[in-house]
């Protein structure tokens, strides 16, 4: 292989690692702010059922309303809640 086509070869690996990285690094800051979603979303949760006195029947009609809002979704199940 010439030179020119090794540099080509180069270049392209490195553009393609470039984006593999990318890719990761947007990955691990989506799973960040889903922690915290789910974090925020459950303290809230567990702060109305102490101040209003619901019980557990909320998390399934809460993961129902959320599930027909966010169709496609699956992390809103009673059980991820």
């Amino acid at each position: 292989m010439d030179k020119e086509m090794t540099s080509y070869s180069s270049f392209i690996k490195d553009a393609k690692d470039l984006v593999y990285r990318h890719q990761y690094e947007a990955l691990k800051q989506v799973n960040t702010e889903l922690i915290r979603l789910y974090r925020e979303m459950g303290e809230e949760i567990d702060r109305k059922q102490h101040e209003q006195g619901w019980g557990k029947s909320v998390v399934e009609i809460l993961a129902k309303e959320l599930q027909k809002e966010f169709s496609g979704v699956q992390e809103f199940s009673a059980r991820n809640l």
